[in-house]
């Protein structure tokens, strides 16, 4: 067993945490915060609003846009965790008043200290706890004069408040997923603007009814931990474009907005243009970026979105046939971009991109095999932390959120030289630096909500509050047009029989509803093979950590394991999602490298790559040591390799096992090819269907109208009663 310092650290003891939290974690008034994502059904299709606007897409897009990273002041200060879960109704005068001027232009910031964004404002070895006042002026061109601006957070951990030149603009609960805002009353161009976002960040293990809500194996990042900006379009804009991909082709739903304006005819043009990935655009976030020169789009289609009322959002949708495409596997990450054009009044006013794959993952129909675009996979993978390790300070990592592509890289190019294919994204929704370098370098992914060591009790709880829900809705909505994207986790360690598996079942309906292309799981007790909660699920995932945390040794208890959770599961994949061991010293590194290879050995001949075999991966845990608030431990050092990127003898032993193949788009140069034509989507073949009934009906009834007509008209009188 690991030394006593280190057993509250994970696992077992982690879950006896868990249990004993509850008795703890009371505050004074419950949460009564609601969730702010809801959907709605317009003509048809279901389209997601949060904050008065439909959702938009968060990835990089060439219009007028204000970056307002960088450095912004920042005051650090105890929050009142009740009254930032309070329903705002009730809430906000309060908050107004704690902020004593804070949120207004006017307010004197000078004496606070600065700090970088993204970022965080408790970086270990800091104190958690605690929240903070953020704020920032800034200059809006003249030429936004018009426009209609929205406001957009990559990601704040955990609840903000913000309010932008004194007025308040809402708020948004939850750590790793982005928010908007409608900003164009609120902003005044060719002046210099005020914005004050108020965080909090309640300690984990005080309360059950945040997400996560009890101490967790990764540190605690509080602030504004992803990019902030703003964007300028027209008032007629496409407000995202969601690709459901095939490997014959694409559909496509693209959601238009009119800010205002009387009701108008608008029109969608969309291309498919070719894409290729080279060390020269590898790290550029715009995804025409990727467009060779004087590429020709590969299918075009032009659709009729019909009337756009005002203030009215609609889904117009279009599909597309592709013979001889290339498909996207972590082997050869082939990519294309779609691009949108805004037609109104035969003029383009509002134009935006997107990076998609054509791929599909799915589960054998007649065996629990992993198929991806049809040929059996399974995947040797790695977890990672969303954050900084190199270059390493005094020996530790360096600490603090991951804010640029070369922060990725660094990590990705230690995946590769160990031949990693699947990268787990941390317990968290991924950064999208991660998912947009997976996508281009070729990792597949395993992203999830923090619904980490969940009991039946704060199932319940988290559940009836919505945030899980809202957590992966937003995940969904950000990550669609992601091929990396395989696997979306929806628990991890958690306890509780029926109580979770309601909840998975919940999660897993939603997850199908918003998205539909990716496979759901859970990270369940590997000590517990026979645990049936997965049943919902499309794949059966564990921890495993035999001769580490329980016995029998790796070998035979991982054999076991799998046998049991195959005979439990006989129809899922089983997937290996957590296994590993530490190493605090030289002394360790022999056992943690013997516990990987045993393991993976073990699980070698179920892999569903050979005849029979039933298991689509192993995943060690992790690539890299990292920062930890749990008690008694300082570092984790579950690495592969050390913080001075130095890797330890399991990283080698890995390196020697594993197959590898991913990571190398940008040296393969793909540039994507098809043979497109438009063809009818399902919902235009829906509507078709119904005109046809229609006409039909029409038609039919016509005749039957002339012809009763004529009955009626030639029908013989009764003769005369005879007195």
């Amino acid at each position: 067993m690991r030394p006593a310092r280190h057993c509250s650290g994970l696992v077992l003891a982690s879950l006896l945490l868990g249990l004993l939290l509850p008795a703890c974690a009371s505050p004074a008034a419950a949460a009564e915060l609601a969730p702010t994502l809801s959907v709605q059904t317009i003509r048809g299709s279901r389209i997601a609003f949060q904050n008065g606007l439909p959702v938009p897409t968060f990835s990089y897009q060439p219009r007028r846009r204000l970056d307002l990273s960088g450095r912004w002041r920042v005051q650090s200060m105890p929050m009142d965790n009740d009254l930032s879960l309070a329903s705002r109704p009730n809430a906000l005068k309060r908050i107004v008043a704690g902020a004593a001027g804070r949120e207004q232009p006017t307010y004197d910031d000078t004496g606070w200290s600065t700090i970088d964004v993204p970022g965080s404002y408790n970086p270990p070895p800091a104190a958690p706890g605690n929240g903070a006042w953020y704020r920032k002026d800034f200059d809006v061109p003249p030429d936004w004069q018009n426009q209609t601006i929205t406001l957009k957070f990559g990601a704040v951990n955990y609840i903000a408040d913000v309010w932008l030149n004194g007025r308040y603009l809402g708020y948004h609960e939850g750590g790793s997923t982005p928010f908007a805002f409608d900003v164009t009353d609120a902003v005044v161009p060719d002046e210099v603007n005020s914005i004050a976002v108020r965080v909090d960040n309640p300690p984990w293990g005080t309360r059950q009814d945040i997400v996560p809500w009890g101490l967790t194996d990764w540190w605690n990042y509080g602030g504004l931990t992803q990019p902030v900006w703003m964007e300028a379009t027209p008032s007629v804009y496409a407000v995202r474009a969601d690709v459901v991909p095939h490997l014959d082709g694409a559909d496509i739903a693209i959601t238009l907005h009119q800010r205002g304006g009387d009701p108008t005819p608008v029109q969608v043009g969309l291309d498919i243009l070719p894409a290729t990935v080279d060390p020269t655009n590898l790290t550029n976030p715009d995804p025409a970026s990727l467009i060779p020169a004087g590429a020709l789009p590969l299918a075009s289609q032009r659709v009729n979105g019909g009337q756009l009322g005002h203030d009215a959002t609609i889904a117009v949708h279009a599909a597309f046939s592709l013979t001889n495409a290339d498909l996207w596997t972590p082997q050869s990450p082939a990519l294309y971009v779609l691009q949108v054009q805004v037609f109104w009044q035969e003029r383009r006013v509002d134009q935006i991109f997107e990076t998609f794959g054509l791929r599909r993952i799915a589960v054998a129909a007649t065996s629990p095999r992993l198929l991806l675009n049809g040929d059996p996979v399974a995947y040797a993978g790695v977890a990672l932390h969303d954050e900084r390790v190199y270059p390493a300070v005094k020996g530790q990592p360096r600490g603090g959120p991951v804010v640029t592509p070369d922060d990725i890289l660094i990590l990705l190019d230690k995946a590769r030289a160990t031949n990693i294919q699947l990268i787990r994204a941390d317990h968290h929704p991924a950064n999208p630096l991660l998912l947009m370098l997976a996508d281009r370098l070729g990792y597949a992914i395993w992203e999830e909500i923090p619904l980490y060591h969940y009991t039946p009790a704060t199932f319940a709880i988290a559940m009836d509050r919505g945030i899980p829900q809202q957590m992966l809705s937003e995940m969904d909505l950000r990550d669609m047009n992601h091929p990396a994207v395989l696997f979306h986790g929806l628990a991890n360690e958690s306890t509780g029989g029926i109580e979770r598996e309601r909840a998975l079942a919940a999660l897993h309906n939603l997850d199908r509803s918003i998205d539909g292309t990716r496979l759901t799981g859970q990270a369940a007790y590997g000590s517990q093979p026979d645990d049936t909660s997965s049943r919902p699920l499309d794949v059966a995932g564990y921890t495993t950590y035999y001769g580490v945390f329980y016995g029998p040794d790796a070998a035979p208890g991982t054999v076991h394991a799998i046998q049991v959770a195959h005979a439990t599961f006989p129809k899922k994949p089983i997937l290996i999602v957590e296994y590993g061991r530490w190493s605090d010293s030289v002394v360790d590194e022999e056992e943690q490298r013997r516990i990987l290879a045993d393991t993976y050995k073990a699980a070698a001949p179920y892999l569903d790559t050979d005849d029979g075999g039933f298991l689509g991966a192993t995943i060690w845990w992790t690539l890299d040591d990292y920062w930890t608030q749990r008690p008694g431990v300082k570092i984790e050092h579950f690495g592969l390799y050390k913080p001075n990127g130095d890797a330890r003898p399991a990283g080698l032993q890995a390196a020697a096992l594993f197959s590898g193949g991913a990571g190398q788009g940008a040296q393969q140069r793909i540039q994507s090819k098809a043979t497109g034509q438009p063809r009818q989507s399902a919902e235009q073949g829906v509507r078709f269907l119904g005109y046809l009934a229609y006409a039909l009906s029409v038609a039919l009834a016509i005749p039957a109208i002339i012809l009763l007509g004529l009955l009626l008209v030639r029908r013989p009188r009764r003769p005369a009663a005879v007195s």
